[in-house]
């Protein structure tokens, strides 16, 4: 090493391989290609863009468009690093209305792909076409007007690259994502997909309420638009409009969230913290609103070229748009769904796969319900609403009840535990990752001695360093739980076996239970068969007695 930096002399790259190493700064995989080609088709002004896909975007990519085109003297000023037409001076880039601006996107593209671009301006009558193997010559075409642009073997010349794109599946979801990302942004652009000359999608332009609300629900499942609120409002210079998720509604994961600046997609802190602010009341613990919110603002207010991806922005008023958005969702979300607000409490969460029920909000009483819930073969009965992230809502020939999930759920968790410590059948849930536990002192000193008694109790525990552990698994019975916070537990009191299992379900009593995963109806029937052990966590309501019950629920939450 010491020789190669004395004797190396300083040298500018060669124009290749500087391209090469740039493109990383833009190319990741086939949906960062997609993603730059789709860009350059709308701020071109189309209004169709066609995209076909071949092996997940790994064997070829193209992205046809019907916008101004690229006149045939400037083809190979395209492929060139910092060439564009979207700005020419700073004021341009200080208050930009494209996509693109950098003019790296086709110069990276090219470096480390086989590529082909046709093209044709509009009122002109011939086109034009180059390609990666003679990039300087430009031939006569016919072709409409637009762009048509194939990328094929990406990174055929970079393979330490290639070798790290994942299989066809995965990169094909990545490509759909960006897809719907784009679509999602321009309801004005006609958008189709295929994958494998196979159309995935076809999504016409969509320049009425009722067009963009069918773009959604293709994009997004009709579950989502069947729950979300379509909200507009404007001021002064600010419009926020799209559609966001009532209430009750809520999903494990983020991924139905999309966020628009001036139709650029963006994932940005402040905008981020404004959402989960304005939903603080509505959601249970691990679970997340959904949307499709498009925000416009003067293009000088805020500050895209902070990222190379383009996906961060900084805004020059963050404090006027954080409270414009918090103001703006929690009006929507007080004043949207009459049936909701007077009935459902906040954190009525989305039914888990597993149970096939009715996804309704609606409260089990109102007569006018349409579709009938999945039965549960037990003495509950029917499986109604989930409330709170905690309790389940069953009715049985009329009558109501009310489960604490979390209670229950505990109570059992010992009992089968502890039995299965007297049987010595224990069972162990090994960990997806390994969790290091950094332990004080008094920790340390309880640990050695009661390691065999947490080997006994199921605990897969080793040593990690000083002063730190490993948690490599868990007994079965704590699925759903806090490993981890149950274990310094334990290692916080000086227990023998007897008292240990005083301390687990004092815990476990205090944690709340994860039964987004659970297959309900079944979890119910084991409930039921030991509902007379579970007397205290479940009772009879009458239809008084629920909406008593809700609208305390509500006022506390």
């Amino acid at each position: 090493m010491d020789s190669l930096s004395l004797s190396s002399s300083i040298r500018i790259l060669p124009p290749q391989l500087a391209d090469q190493i740039a493109a990383g700064e833009v190319i990741e995989r086939p949906a960062s290609v997609l993603k730059e080609l789709l860009e350059n088709a709308l701020d071109a002004g189309a209004s169709r863009v066609d995209v076909e896909l071949k092996l997940g975007g790994m064997d070829a990519i193209r992205v046809t468009d019907n916008g101004f085109g690229i006149c045939g003297q400037e083809l190979p000023l395209a492929i060139s690093r910092h060439a564009t037409s979207k700005i020419s001076r700073l004021d341009d880039l200080l208050q930009l209305q494209s996509l693109g601006f950098r003019g790296e996107a086709l110069a990276s593209i090219c470096s480390v792909s086989q590529w082909e671009i046709r093209s044709c301006q509009r009122g002109e009558e011939a086109g034009y076409a180059m390609r990666y193997d003679q990039p300087g010559q430009v031939h006569e075409i016919n072709h409409a007007a637009g762009t048509s642009i194939w990328v094929r073997k990406l990174f055929y010349n970079t393979p330490a690259r290639r070798k790290f794109l994942r299989a066809e599946r995965t990169e094909f979801r990545h490509c759909d994502e960006v897809f719907r990302r784009m679509a999602l942004a321009r309801f004005d652009v006609g958008f189709y997909f295929k994958h494998n000359a196979r159309q995935l999608q076809r999504l016409p332009a969509a320049n009425d309420a009722q067009a963009r609300s069918r773009r959604v629900s293709q994009l997004c499942g009709e579950n989502f638009l069947q729950n979300s609120l379509l909200i507009d409002f404007p001021r002064g210079d600010m419009r926020l409009w799209g559609w966001i998720s009532k209430p009750g509604y809520s999903r494990q994961q983020t991924d139905l969230q999309y966020f628009y600046i001036n139709g650029r997609i963006i994932r940005d802190r402040v905008i981020n913290h404004a959402m989960r602010q304005a939903y603080n009341t509505c959601l249970g613990p691990g679970r997340h609103a959904a949307y499709v919110l498009h925000l416009e603002l003067d293009p000088a207010s805020v500050d895209v070229n902070v990222h190379p991806t383009k996906h961060e922005v900084r805004f020059r008023e963050a404090r006027l748009i954080h409270d414009f958005l918090i103001r703006s969702l929690r009006e929507s979300l007080q004043t949207g769904d009459a049936v909701q607000s007077e009935y459902a409490p906040n954190g009525v969460m989305e039914l888990p796969p597993g149970y096939r029920g009715q996804e309704t909000r609606e409260p089990p009483y109102v007569a006018h319900r349409q579709e009938a819930l999945a039965e549960t073969e037990c003495f509950f009965g029917q499986i109604q609403a989930v409330l709170l992230n905690r309790f389940v809502l069953t009715q049985s020939s009329g009558t109501l009840y009310l489960i604490d999930v979390s209670r229950a759920q505990a109570l059992m968790s010992v009992q089968d535990w502890q039995a299965a410590c007297q049987a010595n059948q224990l069972k162990q849930r090994p960990l997806l990752i390994p969790q290091r536990i950094a332990l004080d002192a008094g920790q340390r000193s309880r640990y050695e001695r009661a390691q065999d008694l947490l080997t006994h109790l199921g605990f897969d525990l080793g040593q990690a360093g000083p002063g730190e552990i490993i948690l490599r698994a868990i007994p079965i019975w704590l699925a759903g739980f806090d490993g981890q916070r149950l274990l310094q537990a334990l290692l916080d009191a000086d227990i023998d076996e007897q008292q240990s299992f005083a301390v687990i379900r004092q815990q476990l009593l205090l944690q709340q239970y994860d039964f987004a995963t659970v297959d309900l109806r079944h979890w119910l029937q084991r409930v039921s068969q030991r509902r007379e052990q579970l007397a205290d966590c479940w009772r009879e309501l009458t239809q008084t007695d629920l909406q008593d019950w809700l609208r305390l629920s509500s006022s506390h939450a």
